[in-house]
């Protein structure tokens, strides 16, 4: 046994007290002597007797009462072998969520400080290791470590905002750390908030004998977001409209009338808006900007609200804004007559204006392509091993390929030395009518076409097509014929893509040149392709910031804190992976980037109580709330059960004897 108080153990000598005032006050008999007293001899002997007896039990529960007063006030604790663990050494894993949801009122910072605590009253010599939850999970430091003191110390520096928790990861990250730790005594500490959405489908790892679940913060229900921005182009000229559509919703009961909503570009309000949201009622905003110079800009959606949640009321994006679409268009069979050459209908398509982002260049020859973003072979029936070996390299950079078939094309040289470059190899020629099969396109390049007002690809009527092979699991199909073979194909090839028309671009086998849908059909293809050639400005956390730089001079990177990191750029290209912070990244060229996280985090309901300690069940884990609770968890652990409670209780009762004995002995003396 060992006492938490230990010094309070010497108000057991208050135990003399009871005894001091008994030998002071003790009876002093004056002898009588009286002739008839031998007659009451043996009745005053036996009489004697029992008082005796009753006076030293109630001196005995008078001198138990201060005693054990103070052996309760001492906490006396039951111990053993865990008396010899108190002061061992640990191993100890902290799972720290520093999710969005974490910002909601000081969540995180009793989260932190919580943390702090624990790391500060391991035993001199423990070691310590923490994990942090949000986004893409990470260790605090490179390794475990014992010097606690640095532990605290980056720990005090962390902020929440870190996308959505990945509390699975999380939880296989922290017990693969604590198997490579070196004490016999290790725990886990998983903090966090419960929310729903991040714990509803998590899978219990292998857990340590000692694992502690610490629920923190309050739920609110009440929260407004801008969940995403649809827009309308990939890529954005100088002077032309680009629509965006942003997406809010309620993830509350309450109702929000009349909400404002801004659209600023580049830090300027350029708009604003007006929506109302029932409760957990979704709705769109629409906005409609053209931009006045080329060069990276940032467009961002607001919606003002005092809400839970501040950080989900803003939508960021970048926007490459484009001077000018360099594309090569290589005519397989040229003519001289209008309308008549294969690569005729697509240059009008591509550039119906002067004013048109797309610049287009004819050529019979597939010469100069790195100084183009896309290509497009038509008719094309082969190319020189230099050629084939120029354009591969030229789509592994980033760059686009389009081909279109034709009377002209040889299928044995393209399924043999051009299949590098052709996503599945030509089988046969069919004369059989068929049109384009109407779907629900899910490829960028066709979502435009989902809505019917913007073309009916179904009106299309062809005459011949060539069919394909069966499509490796490499490719895509982005959409078919009626007679359900491939009518477009794309393969990915490093960095770009290639995809691969079934008919040809001009009017010999079918009458897509004519028809409405032709014209934005061919943009969109062409777009997406040329948007390969730029590494993408708005990604998932986590995902890599990629950037094409004039020269290998080393460039300053500017990260949502603020903080700089200076990148060595390799052959011209650019990279940085740490993304685990959502926001705004800057190149200082400039270019922007922009990082999003899922807007699960917004949806800001919790576990109740009873799920957290079926989950806590599950995981063998104990639940706390506070840390007056986890300290007596952690006592219990390392030393034992106090049992100071069941001492106050005999004292409670030991009070009532004393009482019963006391007016007991009264009657006897009255007597």
């Amino acid at each position: 046994m060992m006492f938490l108080n230990a010094i309070l153990v010497a108000g057991v000598t208050a135990l003399s007290i009871p005894l001091i005032i008994h030998l002071l006050h003790r009876s002093r008999y004056r002898v009588v002597r009286w002739g008839a007293m031998h007659l009451l001899a043996f009745r005053e002997r036996h009489q004697k007797r029992r008082l005796e007896i009753q006076h030293l039990l109630l001196l005995l529960i008078r001198c138990a009462i201060p005693a054990l007063i103070a052996l309760c006030m001492a906490r006396p604790v039951m111990t053993g072998v865990r008396s010899l663990l108190g002061a061992a050494k640990t191993s100890t894993v902290i799972a720290l969520d520093n999710s969005d949801s974490m910002n909601v009122g000081n969540t995180f910072t009793q989260a932190r400080e919580f943390a702090q605590k624990i790391v500060d009253r391991l035993p001199r010599g423990s070691e310590a290791a923490v994990v942090l939850m949000g986004g893409r999970p990470a260790p605090l430091l490179d390794q475990p470590t014992f010097d606690t003191s640095r532990v605290s110390y980056e720990l005090s520096r962390q902020q929440a905002g870190f996308g959505a928790a990945n509390v699975p990861v999380s939880l296989d990250l922290a017990a693969g750390i604590l198997k490579k730790m070196h004490e016999a005594h290790r725990e886990m500490i998983v903090i966090s908030d419960f929310q729903r959405t991040s714990w509803s489908n998590t899978n219990a790892p292998a857990m340590p004998p000692a694992a502690t679940f610490v629920h923190l913060g309050r739920e609110e229900k009440n929260n407004v977001s801008v969940e995403s921005l649809d827009l309308s182009r990939s890529l954005i000229g100088v002077g032309q409209k680009l629509q965006v559509r942003a997406h809010l919703r309620n993830h509350g009961d309450a109702v929000y009338r009349d909400l404002r909503v801004y659209f600023r570009v580049d830090g300027v309000e350029r708009a604003a808006s007006q929506i109302s949201l029932g409760a957990s009622e979704a709705g769109q905003v629409l906005f409609t900007h053209a931009f006045d110079a080329p060069g990276s800009h940032v467009i961002a959606v607001t919606v003002d609200v005092a809400d839970a949640l501040n950080s989900d009321n803003t939508f960021l994006a970048s926007v490459p804004v484009e001077d000018c679409l360099p594309v090569l268009l290589v005519d397989g069979a040229p003519s001289n007559e209008p309308l008549r050459g294969a690569t005729d209908f697509l240059e009008i398509a591509l550039a119906p204006s002067p004013a048109s982002l797309v610049a287009t260049r004819t050529s019979n020859q597939a010469d100069n392509v790195a100084s183009n973003r896309v290509v497009v072979l038509a008719n094309v029936a082969q190319l020189s091993d230099e050629h084939v070996r120029s354009l591969t390299e030229f789509v592994r950079r980033g760059g686009g390929l389009l081909i279109f078939p034709g009377n002209r094309i040889n299928t044995v040289w393209w399924n043999s030395r051009g299949k590098a470059l052709l996503p599945v190899p030509f089988t046969a020629l069919s004369d059989d009518p068929t049109s384009i099969s109407v779907q629900h396109f899910e490829h960028p390049a066709l979502e435009l076409f989902n809505d019917p007002r913007n073309g009916d690809l179904s009106a299309a009527g062809i005459q011949h097509w060539f069919k394909f092979a069966e499509a490796p699991t490499n490719t895509f199909v982005l959409a078919r014929l009626a007679t359900g073979d491939p009518f477009l194909v794309e393969k990915r090839l490093g960095d770009g893509s290639i995809i691969c028309a079934s008919v040809p671009a001009d009017a010999e086998w079918s009458n897509l040149p004519t028809r409405p849908f032709y014209l934005p059909l061919m943009q969109q293809l062409v777009t997406y392709l040329a948007s390969k050639a730029t590494p993408p400005r708005n990604v998932e956390i986590g995902q890599s910031l990629v950037a094409v730089v004039p020269d290998d001079k080393p460039v300053e990177l500017t990260d949502p804190a603020g903080e700089r990191h200076r990148l060595k750029p390799e052959s011209r290209l650019v990279r940085y992976d740490d993304t685990r912070r959502p926001g705004l990244y800057t190149l200082d060229t400039p270019i922007h980037f922009v990082v999003n996280t899922a807007r699960s985090e917004s949806d800001l309901e919790q576990l109740t109580p009873p799920q957290i300690e079926s989950f806590a069940k599950t995981f063998g884990a104990n639940v706390v709330t506070s840390w007056d609770e986890y300290r007596q968890l952690d006592q219990r652990r390392r030393y034992g059960r106090e049992f100071w409670r069941p001492l106050l209780w005999l004292v409670i009762a030991l009070i009532f004897v004393e009482l019963w004995l006391e007016q007991k002995l009264g009657r006897s003396r009255a007597k």
